[in-house]
């Protein structure tokens, strides 16, 4: 059995606003064990970056109800002292825009030396080494003389490969990946995967991926949960995500991608729009835009409930008490 590294249960974050409250986490569970890659997919507005925000301790909103789980210690206990001791050396952080995410009047060097020099506490030439090796595992040409670069001077990609340095200096227990390929080519979305396998593989690292790239969750994960609304709306491993999805919802994402199987001239897309999560109402929160909704599933809300080993869904569909509606 492995060990859990990360569970965040019955998780609630709320963001309290001028306009009322807003339910951007509305009650997941999320379990992260060692040496798994999970990812979290969904379109934009589905709370994803808001989750992992939450396991670092970063959100701006609220955490109402529920825990967090890392490594065997309450997350949302620790002090902020604690809590710095913990991110950026157990638990780091690529975050989602490459192209500001690094400050701009420090060199990439400084940014680096800092999370080594805080959480490893080696020499200064120790630690420039470090860096240096950093660096050089992630790609990155001439090393020695990017230390003394400013962010301005690297392309997307190569701000890419400086955070994930950044994140993996400490060699961290669990690597929270926001978007890592947003905004690069083909060609370095490639790579910056690539790197990412081999950093888990030669460290043993955990990865919690948040995208709403089904090419690369097929790449990179081992099991998958979709989101939808601030709520998890299907989990399971790869393989089934993409052989038997159960949830309409799931099954909306896979068929917009295209194919080379098909001669399609317009790719699909799913009718409608994320609600605004202030605007959520009684029901199942897809049913708006699910082809398949019968009354339930305007009036109540479904549970998430297993449809197989190891799979759940939250769909009227496969409710246990509703399956003689749709039959």
């Amino acid at each position: 059995m492995k060990r859990k590294l990360l569970e965040m249960k019955a998780l609630k974050t709320y963001f309290y606003t001028g306009d009322g409250v807003v339910p951007a986490v509305d009650g997941i569970d999320i379990t992260i064990y060692e040496g798994e890659t999970v990812g979290i997919v969904g379109e934009s507005g589905s709370g994803k970056s808001v989750t992992s925000l939450t396991a670092m301790r970063l959100t701006p909103g609220k955490v109402v109800e529920g825990s967090v789980t890392f490594d065997g210690r309450d997350i949302l206990a620790l002090s902020e002292k604690e809590m710095r001791g913990v991110r950026g050396n157990d638990m780091a952080m690529i975050f989602q825009e490459p192209m500001t995410a690094l400050n701009p009047v420090f060199t990439i060097g400084e940014q680096l030396l800092e999370a080594i020099r805080i959480h490893m506490k080696l020499g200064r030439s120790e630690t420039k080494a470090r860096a240096i090796e950093m660096l050089r595992l992630v790609g990155i040409p001439r090393p020695e003389q990017m230390l003394r670069e400013y962010p301005h001077r690297l392309s997307g990609g190569m701000r890419q490969r400086v955070m994930i340095a950044i994140a993996m200096a400490c060699n961290p227990k669990l690597l929270i990946a926001d978007e890592p390929t947003t905004a690069l080519d083909v060609t370095i979305q490639a790579q910056i995967l690539e790197l990412m396998q081999q950093l888990k593989t030669s460290q043993g690292t955990s990865i919690l991926l948040i995208t709403h790239d089904l090419g690369v969750v097929a790449e990179m994960c081992d099991r998958v949960a979709v989101m939808y609304g601030g709520q998890i709306v299907e989990e399971c491993d790869v393989l089934t995500l993409f052989t038997s999805p159960k949830h309409p919802y799931t099954q909306g994402l896979i068929k917009s991608m295209p194919t080379l199987e098909t001669n399609e001239r317009r790719l699909y897309s799913i009718p409608g729009s994320v609600p605004p999560p202030g605007s959520l109402r009684d029901g199942c929160r897809f049913s708006p835009r699910c082809e398949f909704a019968q009354a339930i599933c305007h009036e109540r809300h479904p549970q998430l409930e297993a449809v197989g080993a190891g799979h759940s869904a939250r769909c009227w569909l496969h409710a246990a008490e509703a399956k003689e509606a749709f039959q």
